[in-house]
Parts: C-alpha cells; sequence; structure tokens
C-alpha cells in the first residue's frame, strides 16, 4: 500500500508538470502499460505467486465506468485500511501550450502603461548596410 501511494504521488506529479507537452496522450499511455507491468510483477516477487493469479484477484476497475488497474486492499504503515487504485494517467488532464507575449518582467511595478511597442530595426538594418 505504501509502494502505490508513493507511486500514485509521482505519477500524478509527472502529469501534472507534463500535461502541455506534445503527444501527451500517446507518452501517458505508455507509461501507463509500463507501471501497471511493472507494479505486477514487482507485486508477484513479493508475494511469492504467479502473475495470472494476481491479476485476476486484483486488476479490476475501482468504480463503475473507469478503466481497468491494479486494487489493492490493505493497511498502509500509517494505520489505514481501505482500498486504493493504481492512478492512470490516461485519464490525466492534457492542455494545450499557448504562448505568451510579455513586454517586460511582470514582478516589477510600472507607473506607466506602455500601448506601443518600440522597435530597432531601422538603426540594426542601417548599421549592417554600411559595414
Amino acid at each position: 500500500m505504501d509502494l502505490m501511494e508513493r507511486l500514485n504521488r509521482k505519477l500524478s506529479g509527472w502529469a501534472n508538470f507534463y500535461q502541455y507537452t506534445d503527444y501527451t496522450a500517446t507518452v501517458f499511455s505508455r507509461v501507463d502499460r509500463t507501471v501497471c507491468w511493472k507494479f505486477g510483477h514487482w507485486l508477484a516477487r513479493k508475494c511469492r505467486r504467479g502473475f495470472p493469479s494476481l491479476m485476476r484477484e486484483h486488476v479490476r476497475a475501482p468504480e463503475p465506468g473507469r478503466a481497468t488497474t491494479w486494487v489493492l486492499k490493505g493497511q498502509n504503515s500509517r494505520g489505514w485500511y481501505g482500498e486504493q487504485a493504481l492512478r492512470r494517467l490516461a485519464t490525466s488532464r492534457k492542455g494545450q501550450f499557448r504562448w505568451r507575449t510579455l513586454e517586460g518582467n511582470p514582478y516589477l511595478i510600472r507607473d506607466e502603461h506602455r500601448t506601443f511597442r518600440e522597435s530597432r530595426y531601422a538603426d540594426v538594418a542601417f548599421a549592417f548596410s554600411n559595414a
């Protein structure tokens, strides 16, 4: 139970950080598959049981309408007794990244409000033409 809690925290942090990357759904599904199989094989070694029998017992949908995953029931090291499911990244939020152009440091307070943008193109073009 403790390992699943730590793994779920890491997976949720990873999903929040990488939600704006390209091909998020593809990467999340690959990570889901890898984590699910690695966790299952670790659990089989720990319990000294066969992998298929563990899958029959512990892989199911945690709630109606949710995808199947590893669901463990037991007590963790802090004394909490209950049922916990391995987090799936495929159901995480996926956002679209949008560039924002800032006109300066947003943390500095400015008194004047600029309504124009300065361009030094003419100066640069003149300097390169006379070089």
